[in-house]
């Protein structure tokens, strides 16, 4: 099992009174769970105010990432996309990928793209052991750039 290389350092600014919303998906729900409660478990050793949201699929990730924004001053996304047989894979995780990044220039609001792209099912498990807290860690580095930016 691979770990986490992400070295993010802890926030140098107050991050008190920073709001972010947690969206992930009901498909791949086994391989999802786990990378949610290391995402919450993150935030809240860091003390931020969270709150998660649910949504059936990866697909209605970048329209409910567009409503939190006027809200929320990050918002965190975790999904997978697993490759199958059909072009389906490459058209959902493209799609998703541009909106949620045009959401985020647009409504100037970091969204963390946790949306796991993998071949198999073993390779999504994997993955999703440990970027959770890599997701929460990409959140928390960048509200503290912000901030530092004010």
């Amino acid at each position: 099992m691979k770990t986490s290389k992400l070295d993010i350092k802890k926030p140098s600014s107050d991050l008190s009174n920073v709001k972010v919303a947690v969206v992930s998906t009901n498909w791949h729900e086994e391989i999802i769970k786990p990378m949610l409660e290391d995402c919450i478990t993150v935030l809240k050793e860091h003390n931020l105010e969270k709150k998660s949201f649910v949504v059936p699929g990866a697909y209605e990730l970048p329209f409910i990432a567009q409503v939190l924004c006027k809200n929320y001053d990050a918002v965190i996304l975790l999904g997978c996309i697993i490759k199958g047989e059909t072009p389906h894979f490459e058209i959902i995780s493209q799609s998703i990928s541009d909106k949620v990044l045009e959401t985020s220039l647009n409504k100037k609001t970091p969204i963390i793209f946790g949306v796991l792209t993998t071949n198999n099912e073993s390779e999504a498990k994997e993955r999703a052991a440990y970027k959770g807290s890599e997701f929460a860690m990409s959140a928390i580095s960048i509200l503290d750039t912000l901030n530092k930016l004010k």
